[in-house]
């Protein structure tokens, strides 16, 4: 099936219009957590930047004595802020992870219309673990391969829905997401575009990223739908 993406973006509006409560609260928490790490660090990267524009000022005047006198200082703060970051990942990450398998799994139901029985949590661990080990497998792809990784990225994009929804193991939703994303390559790549663009254009208001995340879930929710039914008829 070759998925249309103006009907799956139809899907996903009437859906969250009518689940839109339950999906802003999540990604409300969502958002608190994402942004604790930032206040809780903000002084430290305050002094980083004011740091980091002396060094560069001093290497584009190429003032080695300025350099020099600098380089120290933004060293200890770099190791500082990731010292800081590394802590606030090992719990924060994590934690955002489960919510973001919470959110899909809502964003699931609001496309289907109807809330079935809940996943026991051990489940939601479980499919949150792999979603952040996916999660860095795709963020070391992008780093180095910036194309593989946009690929890998798609093929990969139903793996959790996929747990959710059918309860396979991360093996068997790893090939179900390769095989249901055949053939959608390009369609399915607008639509990450899209949802990009929508939770981009909402940092303007800060707030808006909160109805954002919950609305690009049910997007993401509403293209697993329509190819997993098409897939079940045949």
């Amino acid at each position: 099936m070759e998925i249309n993406v103006t009907r799956c973006y139809t899907l996903a509006w009437k859906s969250f219009s009518k689940w839109w409560i339950p999906l802003c609260l999540i990604s409300a928490v969502i958002f608190v957590f994402e942004i604790v790490p930032r206040l809780l660090a903000r002084d430290e990267v305050n002094e980083w930047k004011i740091t980091a524009r002396s060094y560069m000022t001093a290497v584009s005047e190429n003032d080695p004595a300025k350099t020099a006198a600098v380089s120290p200082k933004i060293k200890a703060q770099t190791a500082v802020l990731l010292r800081r970051f590394t802590g606030f990942g090992l719990y924060i990450f994590f934690l955002i992870a489960l919510l973001t398998i919470i959110l899909l799994m809502y964003a699931n139901w609001a496309v289907k219309n109807r809330r079935e029985t809940g996943m026991p949590l051990s489940a939601l661990v479980y499919i949150a673990f792999v979603h952040v080990l996916l999660a860095f497998v795709k963020l070391l792809a992008f780093l180095f391969f910036f194309f593989p990784g946009a690929y890998l990225y798609i093929k990969l994009l139903f793996v959790s829905l996929i747990m959710l929804e059918e309860k396979k193991g991360a093996r068997e939703a790893i090939k179900s997401s390769w095989r249901m994303t055949r053939g959608n390559f390009w369609r399915l790549f607008l639509l990450v575009l899209m949802n990009t663009g929508i939770q981009f254009l909402s940092l303007a208001t800060v707030i808006g990223t909160i109805p954002a995340t919950g609305f690009v879930n049910t997007v993401r929710a509403a293209a697993f739908r329509m190819l997993r039914e098409e897939d079940n008829s045949n």
